[in-house]
């Protein structure tokens, strides 16, 4: 609750001053002579909305806590110098020229001295209150007497053994306590369940903080950052920055639409010849497990005889399948089997790089199994992946858990320049026609 006022406060002190100044650099300016006020309204809530993502992308609102107050100014810095930039760029496509407008400039100065006056004041004095509200946290621990520490900016509303932990824990008790995270307790012990602790509340988007002691263990798995005065450490899972989010997010969009439009003869083609080759459905939609755990439908097109799993249930599917059709050993080296989940990508369910999503019965089996495999959910799933690239069909448990090690290389470096690499490297298996599942 203490970080959600604390944001409030900041996000809320951003806006007024941003409105107030764009409305004196328009008052100052001449600009206001040609243009009504109407559209100098909605001109000003475009800026001040423009600059709020700037900030964002720049992650300038964080509290106090994550944040170091000179760090926190000069990523305020970088944000207005690119902020300045694009409304430039902007100006000079559109033949607007705005060093011709007077008191235009000296009010943008004004404006982001302001800013940085502003941020200074609050990050300095907000520690105080932040401590009085400090953000509520369940603690986890593997025995007694561990919890004697108080962490400065967190109040512990519930103790937890390792061993008391419910399946059901993160829906019962997080929502109705008003819960922002956990944190993990251990003399270095149960390295197994504390793995399991991070992976299963890290699927559920929760903040999750470890004592010094987990050091070795997280630091082999995890990003990790210290927490300024405060000896807790704080895993990492997304290092994307929300502009880099966006422009992912924006590629598929982009992308995908594209693809289904120059596409469309050829998905056309395949279709038909799936209808000839054999009696069913042309698409085949399955359940599959997605970002943050939620379940989606893909679409692929068929490849197997129909109800192929009708006596045997849910299995892998092997290299020489026999349920495999005609057309299917045509489509699957070339991964044209894949092409309708551009749908997927387009409506927000996946991504074109990300882990491949596995299906609920699967799931189930490889959580109890292997204890980072909630991990892969922390991102969208993808058409193609890392591990799709770097190893072939899973065959056995191990090869679960090779695909995850590969998952979690790619989570962990995740950028749009490591996706591009991956998207050339799939278009490289798929010309040596050595696809993979």
């Amino acid at each position: 609750m203490a970080r959600k006022v604390e944001l409030l406060i900041i996000l809320i002190g951003d806006i007024l001053i941003l409105a107030s100044l764009f409305f004196i650099a328009w008052q100052s300016s001449d600009i206001n002579q040609s243009v009504t006020s109407e559209h100098a309204i909605i001109a000003n809530i475009g800026l001040i909305l423009f600059w709020l993502f700037v900030f964002r992308s720049f992650d300038l609102y964080k509290s106090r806590p994550e944040i170091q107050i000179m760090n926190g100014l000069f990523n305020l810095f970088k944000a207005i110098i690119l902020g300045m930039a694009i409304i430039l760029a902007f100006a000079y496509l559109m033949n607007i020229n705005f060093f011709k407008a007077r008191g235009f400039l000296p009010s943008y100065c004004i404006m982001f001295s302001s800013l940085l006056l502003w941020r200074f004041l609050l990050w300095g004095s907000i520690g105080e209150y932040v401590k009085r509200m400090p953000r509520k946290v369940i603690l986890f621990k593997n025995g007694d007497g561990l919890s004697d520490c108080k962490y400065q900016g967190f109040s512990t509303v519930k103790e937890i053994k390792f061993s008391e932990v419910a399946p059901d824990l993160p829906k019962r008790n997080f929502k109705e306590n008003k819960i922002e995270g956990i944190i993990i307790e251990s003399n270095g012990q149960n390295q197994l369940d504390v793995l399991k602790l991070i992976s299963r509340f890290a699927e559920s988007n929760y903040d999750i903080f470890v004592s010094p002691k987990l050091y070795p263990l997280v630091y082999q798995h995890f990003l990790i950052k210290k927490i300024p005065d405060s000896n807790l450490l704080r895993i990492l899972f997304h290092p994307l920055s929300a502009w880099d989010r966006f422009l992912k997010r924006l590629t598929d969009i982009f992308l995908s639409s594209i693809a289904l439009i120059i596409l469309s003869p050829l998905i056309a083609v395949i279709a038909l010849l799936i209808k000839i080759d054999s009696p069913g459905p042309v698409f085949y939609t399955q359940k599959r497990v997605g970002f943050r755990g939620r379940k989606f439908s893909l679409i692929k097109f068929r490849s197997m005889i129909k109800d192929a799993e009708k006596n045997t249930g849910p299995v892998w599917a092997k290299k020489d399948d026999k349920r495999i059709t005609r057309m299917g050993r045509i489509m699957r080296p070339l991964r044209l089997d894949e092409l309708p989940q551009l749908i997927n990508v387009l409506r927000g369910d996946m991504s074109f790089v990300g882990p491949r999503p596995e299906r609920p019965h699967f799931v189930s089996k490889f959580v109890n199994l292997i204890p980072l495999y909630p991990l892969r959910h922390i991102v969208h799933p993808g058409i193609t992946g890392l591990a799709q690239v770097k190893y072939s069909y899973d065959q056995t448990l191990e090869d679960v858990k090779k695909k995850l090690e590969y998952d979690l290389e790619y989570i962990n470096n995740i950028s749009l320049r490591m996706d591009l690499k991956i998207f050339l490297k799939t278009v490289l298996t798929v010309l040596k026609r050595q696809g993979a599942h």
